[in-house]
């Protein structure tokens, strides 16, 4: 079975296990394989990517999340990405329906359009012809997928007499309607234009690995790694009482990856109760060229340079 096959068989399994509510399905952990996904990013991308000036940056090692991250670094003229994320499906999602959405969608219509696919109430046959008229947008396998994925919601639902938005159901942060301004390319439709126009002449690859050995897993050097805030989820790796030195040696092994003036968006920080310097937690990152930046509504980001 080839990796598409694969795909849709995992992705079909979470539409049943959401129009079915009390089905009982074999699932993966909540950080590996097929999950459920981010539609848009609920970090303010904005602010933070205008920290340091990044203009002069080619390249980038970027985790894949929602993907605003990623159209945020192209929109800043980065123009060669690598993509890593543990949830599989974050591939076809981002390099599949939401790039195909930049290309065919204006501005208005990225935003209304994006609304609607996680609006919980938005009718089937709307989403059916949204993807639809998508997949002339989509490079192979992402149009494969999505084709196979919309034919088995259509056969499902009629069969179990359902008409509910499945899209919906894929979506983590279900209902929640996107916040433009949190991304440099959605600032206004001049910003968008400048991301649309960009598309074309960006290289995009993805893979499947964990956030905590990138070391092991890529070779290049970059001048840019953004890791968004992968490490509110390291315990799932080294527990819930890991020693401190292992932060010190994983920013060690990033600093490998960077070039001489690479810089790493090392975290995001929701909720900074208190300055990073005076955080126990992020104390090993003083051993490092780092810089904390406080951005709006009590966040923080943690950069730290080569």
């Amino acid at each position: 079975m080839g990796e598409v096959d694969i795909a849709i068989e995992e992705v079909k399994k979470i539409i049943k296990q959401n129009i079915i509510r009390d089905s009982i399905l074999e699932k993966e952990n909540d950080f590996e394989g097929y999950q459920k996904l981010y539609y848009q990013t609920n970090e303010n991308v904005t602010d933070y990517l205008n920290l340091v000036d990044i203009s002069n940056k080619e390249n980038a090692l970027c985790v894949a999340g929602s993907g605003d991250q990623t159209f945020s670094l192209i929109y800043k003229g980065i123009n060669e990405i690598d993509l890593f994320d543990l949830n599989k499906f974050t591939e076809y999602f981002i390099l599949g329906l939401k790039n195909a959405m930049i290309l065919k969608y204006n501005y208005q219509e990225y935003i209304d359009t994006l609304n609607k696919l996680i609006r919980q109430m938005t009718k089937p046959s709307e989403i059916n012809e949204i993807i639809s008229d998508l997949l002339l947008y989509m490079d192979e396998p992402y149009k494969t997928f999505w084709q196979t994925i919309l034919n088995y919601n259509w056969q499902l639902q009629k069969e179990l007499n359902i008409h509910t938005n499945f899209m919906y159901g894929l979506n983590v942060n279900a209902g929640l309607k996107i916040i433009p301004q949190f991304c440099p390319f959605l600032t206004s439709e001049e910003d968008y234009n400048k991301l649309k126009n960009k598309l074309s002449n960006v290289n995009i690859q993805f893979t499947y690995c964990n956030g905590i050995d990138l070391s092991k897993t890529f070779n290049k050097k970059y001048d840019l790694i953004l890791l968004s805030n992968i490490l509110d989820y390291v315990y799932t790796c080294w527990g819930n009482n890991w020693p401190m030195q292992n932060l010190n040696n994983y920013i060690a092994n990033l600093q490998k990856l960077l070039k001489s003036s690479g810089i790493i968006f090392l975290h995001y920080i929701f909720n900074a109760s208190k300055p990073f310097y005076q955080s126990n937690f992020y104390q090993p990152c003083l051993d490092f060229k780092n810089e904390t930046y406080n951005l709006n509504n009590n966040q923080q980001m943690l950069l730290v340079r080569k």
